[in-house]
This record gives C-alpha cells, structure tokens and sequence, in this order.
C-alpha cells in the first residue's frame, strides 16, 4: 500500500455522467482487470447509493468527485483504476460532530470510504482511508491517505439508528404555524471510512 494516492477527473464540456467513463477498460464480463475501452454502464462504477446522492446534483462535479475519490482510492492501494474495482470502493458522505444528525442537517460532510469484495480489509484491521475532495469548474481532484482511526460521532449506533421511529409533522395549532415545527427524524447513519469490517 502507498503512504497516499491521488487523481484529478475532468468533467468540463461533458453532458452525462457515463461520459466520464468514456477511458476506462471495457467490463464486459466481470473482470476486475478490464478489457479495452468500451461502454462501462454506471452501475459497474458507482454503487446505489452513490448513483442517489449525485444525482441530487446538478452538474457533473458530484460524479466526478465520487470518481476522482475511488480513483485515489486504488492508487492508494496500489491497484488499477477498473470498473470492476471502482465498484468496490463507495465514497459517500460521513457525519461530523456538529452534524443534526437528521435528514433536514446542510452541514458540509467530509467524504467516507467503504472497501467491498476483494478489498475489504486491504486498508488494515482498524485502519481508514481519510479522503479529500475538491472541485473546480472543470475539474474534480481527490487525495487519498491511509490514517489510523478517529472517534465516531456521538449518537446512536446503526443499528439503534435504524430502529428509531419516523416522526411525522405535528399537528396543526390552533395559534398557527405551519404545523411542521418539532419534526424529528431518525439520524442519517453513513458508512465510517474504515478499510474493512
């Protein structure tokens, strides 16, 4: 493994997100080393989750983050860059400390990595990948580095997150309002950047 990786993605005078696939190896039957260049379907690339979240956005600076950020990722390992392990790797966001924990929170998180498959546990038994992403209006650049652990946010774990109840909107008052104060909804719990499980 590298002490760090990097990558930069070039998203200018593109239209579509498979656009930015356009270099890489062909995929065709499951091979993670690739073949020539070809049409690589999104899913191949970039996990459910991801596909959600940057299509959200509404240029192609969240794509191509998410894949400059995979890129380093592999680097870092010291792997090439196929669809078949871009797959692997999911950058998501993570919530910090100051995070609301809710789905309503417009804090700015730091991204998260998630090795699967072949990778899980590349990174080391208890060891993260802290990635760094930044955006121009061409370009997306990513920084990958292998660091040691940090304290998980406070609140509950996943597993209780996931139990919580989805409250719905108070009641209308007769004082008025709109009837959406006090809503509460269960935190949003995002994969820590942790190599494997």
């Amino acid at each position: 493994m590298n002490r760090w990786g990097s990558a930069v993605v070039g998203h200018a005078g593109l239209a579509r997100p498979e656009d930015l696939l356009r270099d890489l190896p062909g995929d065709l039957h499951g091979d993670l080393h690739g073949g020539p260049p070809g049409r690589v379907p999104l899913g191949d690339v970039f996990t459910v989750a991801e596909r959600v979240r940057s299509a959200r956005g509404r240029t192609l600076q969240h794509w191509a983050g998410r894949l400059a950020g995979k890129r380093a990722v592999l680097r870092l390992l010291g792997l090439p860059a196929t669809p078949g392990r871009l797959g692997l790797v999911e950058v998501l966001p993570r919530p910090t400390r100051a995070c609301r924990g809710d789905a309503a929170c417009l804090d700015g998180h730091p991204p998260a990595v998630r090795l699967t498959g072949e990778l899980a546990g590349l990174a080391g038994a208890g060891e993260h990948i802290r990635l760094s992403l930044s955006h121009t209006a061409a370009h997306a650049l990513a920084v990958a580095l292998h660091a040691p652990p940090t304290p998980r946010p406070a609140g509950p774990a996943p597993a209780e997150a996931a139990a919580l109840p989805v409250l719905g909107p108070k009641p209308s008052s007769p004082e008025g309002g709109s009837g959406r104060e006090g809503v509460v909804l269960p935190p949003v719990m995002l994969f820590e950047s942790r190599g494997g499980r």
